[in-house]
C-alpha cells in the first residue's frame, strides 16, 4: 500500500471549522416533529391564554368553564396514564408492585379527613397538583435537552434552578396575596408566606440573571443553542406569571383550569405518541391487552377518557350539592377521588424515565440518543 501526501491550506481548514460551528450554533431537534411539537408541546399554551382572556373578560362563566375542562380534558389526561399502566398487561407484569401499591393513595385523603386533618390534606393536595404541573414542564425541558445534546453539567443545574424558581415564585406570590387562597392555608404556615414570597423573588431574579448570562456566553462561544428548550420556556413561564399574578374572581378555582389545560394538551399528545407501540404488530393485543383497544383509534381514546371523566367528576359534584360543601361526607368523597390524581402524579414520576427504561426510550424515539 502506497502512502499519499496531501497538502491542505490552513485558511481552508479554519474556514471549514467556522462553517461547522455556524451550522451547529442553533440546535433544533424535536421530540415528535417540528409541526407536532410546535402545535402540542409549545403552541398549545394558547389554550391557557384563551381561557384566561375569556374568563377575565367575563365571556365564560366559572362553573361551565371548570366543568367542561374537568370532564372533557383534565380527567381524560389522568386516564391517559392508566391507559399505559393498569390497562397494559405487560406493564402490570413488569410494574406490579408499583401499580398495586399506588392504590393506597385512595385511603390517604379519607383517613386524614376522619382524623380531623381535612384542611391540611386539601392544602397538600393543591401543592402536589401545582408541583406536578411544574415537573411536567421540567420534564419536557429535559426531553429537549436530551434530544439536542444540551447536557453540560452547568447548564443542567442552571436550567433546573431557573424553571423551578420561575414557576414556583408566582404561585407563592398568588397564595400570599389572594384572600381566598390564603384561607386554605393552615394557620401555622400562613404567617411566613410574606417572607417566603420575598426570598423567592430575590432568588428568582438572581438565577434568571445568571441563566441569561450563561445563554449569552454560549452564543458568543458558538456553542449550540437549544431552540426547542427556549421555545418551551417562553411558552410556560410568562403564562404562569400572567395567570397567577392577575386579579380575577374566584381565582383559586379558575386558575386550576386556566393553568392546567396547557399541561393537559401536552400530555395527551405525548401519551398518544407513546401509545403507538400498542398498534405495532399483530401480537400487540396479546401482549398489551386493553391498552391496545384504547389506543387503536383516537375516537376510542377520547371516548374512554370522557367516560372516565364523568365517573371522576359527577359523583363528588352530586354529593357536594346534596350534602353541602362543608359536610364531612363531601370531604370524604372529594378526598377519595383525589386518589386518582395522586396515582397519576406518582406514576408519572416513575414511568417516563427514558434513560432507565429502554422501552420508554424506544417508544419516544430516544433509543438511539
Amino acid at each position: 500500500m502506497s502512502a499519499t501526501t496531501t497538502t491542505t491550506n490552513p485558511t481552508t481548514v479554519i474556514a471549514a471549522t467556522a462553517d461547522r460551528a455556524d451550522a451547529h450554533a442553533l440546535s433544533v431537534r424535536w421530540i415528535i416533529s417540528a409541526r407536532d411539537d410546535l402545535v402540542w408541546f409549545i403552541g398549545s399554551v394558547a389554550s391557557s391564554y384563551a381561557l384566561f382572556a375569556l374568563y377575565v373578560g367575563g365571556v365564560v362563566p366559572l362553573v361551565p368553564m371548570v366543568a367542561a375542562w374537568a370532564i372533557l380534558i383534565d380527567a381524560p389526561h389522568v386516564f391517559g396514564t392508566f391507559s399505559r399502566t393498569y390497562f397494559d398487561r405487560e406493564e402490570r407484569r413488569a410494574r406490579g408492585r408499583l401499580l398495586w401499591g399506588s392504590l393506597a393513595f385512595f385511603a390517604v385523603g379519607p383517613l386524614m379527613v376522619v382524623a380531623g386533618l381535612g384542611l391540611v390534606f386539601f392544602f397538600l393536595a393543591a401543592l402536589w397538583a401545582y408541583y406536578h404541573l411544574v415537573k411536567q414542564h421540567y420534564g419536557f425541558m429535559v426531553l429537549y435537552k436530551k434530544k439536542n445534546a444540551d447536557l453540560a453539567p452547568v447548564d443542567n443545574a442552571l436550567d433546573r434552578l431557573f424553571i423551578l424558581l420561575a414557576l414556583t415564585y408566582p404561585f407563592v406570590a398568588f397564595v400570599a396575596r389572594d384572600p381566598e387562597a390564603l384561607a386554605r392555608v393552615p394557620a401555622r404556615l400562613a404567617g411566613g408566606l410574606g417572607y417566603l414570597d420575598n426570598a423567592l423573588l430575590a432568588a428568582t431574579v438572581a438565577v434568571a440573571v445568571v441563566w441569561l448570562f450563561r445563554q449569552l456566553q454560549r452564543a458568543v462561544g458558538r456553542q449550540p443553542l437549544d431552540v426547542p428548550k427556549y421555545l418551551l420556556l417562553a411558552a410556560c413561564v410568562p403564562m404562569h406569571w400572567l395567570v397567577l399574578l392577575t386579579p380575577m374572581p374566584h381565582k383559586p378555582i379558575a386558575i386550576v383550569a386556566i393553568l392546567t389545560v396547557y399541561h393537559n394538551l401536552q400530555y395527551h399528545r405525548l401519551i398518544w405518541f407513546h401509545n403507538r407501540k400498542y398498534t405495532s404488530g399483530d401480537e400487540a393485543r396479546t401482549r398489551h391487552g386493553a391498552a391496545e383497544l384504547i389506543s387503536r383509534r383516537v375516537v376510542y381514546y377520547v371516548l374512554f377518557g370522557v367516560l372516565f371523566g364523568l365517573w371522576y367528576q359527577l359523583p363528588r359534584q352530586y354529593i357536594s350539592h346534596t350534602s353541602g360543601q362543608g359536610a364531612q361526607l363531601t370531604q370524604l368523597v372529594a378526598a377519595f377521588f383525589w386518589g386518582y390524581a395522586f396515582i397519576h402524579y406518582y406514576l408519572d414520576s416513575k414511568i417516563w424515565r427514558v434513560r432507565r427504561d429502554p422501552s420508554v426510550g424506544k417508544a419516544l424515539n430516544f433509543s438511539d440518543k
